[in-house]
């Protein structure tokens, strides 16, 4: 992923305010894929992330009057709301056995060249190989790697998890090396 976001503006975001369709739907097309991506990622569920991201663009339309920082920090607001989100779906769901993961992820990307069914394969492996390696990540490790991966900044992912951007840096380090020993990349003696 190349990490690159639609720039939203200060005029989009009061458009927005007032409810316009066209500025609410700018919002939604420049953020609606990375929290797709971070919910699933975090539940392994794809319908449950389509639900959380719906619920999550409601609660942001209706909280966006109180928001009053500039655009950029609009991302660091929204996934803010929607790790509160996720929480609460935690929550919700503590008593509730989890599914399995197999065959639940989905393939993301859009393929403009089919390749061959091998190729394929493979990559779909690694991709579950690597979720499933995130998923072992203590949670604060999880969320500041999956947050990175959709693109966010480290500043941005600072405000999100309430910490500095050196304890950010920190925790993606040590997320780094954890996820480098679950796959096999790193030993544990280093």
């Amino acid at each position: 992923m190349s990490g690159r976001r639609p720039d939203l503006t200060t005029a989009d975001l009061a458009a927005a305010r007032r409810r316009e369709p066209e500025a609410v739907a700018r919002i939604y097309r420049a953020h609606a894929s990375a929290l797709f991506r971070f919910f699933l990622a975090s539940t392994g569920h794809h319908q449950t992330a389509e639900d959380l991201t719906g619920s999550v663009f409601v609660a942001v339309i209706d909280a966006l009057p109180g928001f009053r920082g500039p655009a950029e920090a609009f991302p660091s607001w929204l996934f803010t709301i929607a790790r509160h989100d996720l929480w609460d779906h935690y929550r919700d769901n503590e008593r509730r056995p989890t599914e399995p993961l197999d065959g639940q992820l989905e393939n993301q990307r859009t393929v403009e060249a089919a390749p061959d069914p091998e190729s394929i394969a493979i990559e779909r492996a690694r991709y579950d190989e690597v979720l499933a390696a995130c998923r072992q990540l203590p949670g604060e490790q999880r969320e500041a790697l999956l947050l990175r991966l959709l693109g966010l900044r480290t500043a941005e992912i600072a405000d999100v998890l309430g910490k500095t951007p050196g304890a950010v840096k920190a925790v993606q380090r040590r997320g780094l090396t954890r996820l480098a020993r679950h796959l096999g990349v790193l030993s544990e003696r280093r």
